[in-house]
């Protein structure tokens, strides 16, 4: 890629940049919710279970010395959470981003300028016990169970996201196992508000610690 910048008041990010690092902490968490009050793009279409409900995966991770590939001295560890829709679009499965909850200036600007998320300021905690996050007067806190030793491989997707599901953010997962763990909802409002509707979660979840953090800045499909 040539030189070519998008510009912020005090941030400059490349036009490409590829970013990696190691998750302390990563869950995947699936829900239901009635899609009817959020908008999707066009070309996508939820995947409804029996009871017309969409699904959406929260993924949820802290990520320690994040790295941009050719920026050695820029470093970075926060939480984030990510929430994924699953959809179809032209006949494939694939994750459309809701919402990404983020509290590190810096990364929100990476992640609005360079990947396309739709970037909501929040204060996030990610730990291999629980998932914390407010925005302004919602709140989302997850308590986590001791995991199981049964090992699972998580489910790949290709992930979308923008209003038109234009862009595809390129996405590593180095394979690692996940184990079940129970979760219990301590208060959820920001389920309604990220989806439109309230959120059933599952009783349980994806649990992983040490997983290679590798995404990169989104392409146009």
């Amino acid at each position: 890629m040539g030189p070519a910048h998008y510009r912020n008041a005090r941030y400059a990010v490349p036009v490409f940049v590829w970013f990696a690092g190691t998750e302390r902490a990563t869950i995947e968490l699936d829900g239901w919710f009635q899609p009817g009050a959020l908008v999707l793009p066009r070309s996508a279409e939820p995947e409804l279970d029996a009871e017309g409900r969409a699904r959406v995966s929260l993924f949820a991770f802290h990520v320690d010395d994040l790295r941009i590939a050719g920026v050695p001295l820029v470093r970075a560890s926060y939480a984030e959470l990510l929430w994924r829709v699953a959809v179809q679009v032209a006949g494939r499965a694939a994750w459309w981003i809701a919402a990404c909850d983020l509290g590190s200036r810096p990364a929100r600007v990476l992640a609005e300028r360079a990947i396309h998320y739709p970037v909501r300021p929040a204060r996030v905690a990610v730990d291999i016990d629980r998932i914390r996050a407010e925005a302004g007067p919602r709140a989302l806190a997850i308590s986590v169970g001791r995991a199981a030793r049964e090992r699972l491989s998580p489910e790949c997707r290709p992930v979308l996201t923008g209003p038109r599901a234009e862009w595809e953010v390129p996405w590593g997962d180095d394979g690692l196992a996940a184990q079940l763990a129970p979760v219990s909802v301590d208060t959820d409002s920001l389920g309604a508000t990220t989806l439109g509707m309230s959120v059933t979660w599952a009783p349980v979840a994806l649990v992983r610690t040490g997983r290679l953090h590798r995404c990169g800045s989104s392409r146009l499909r």
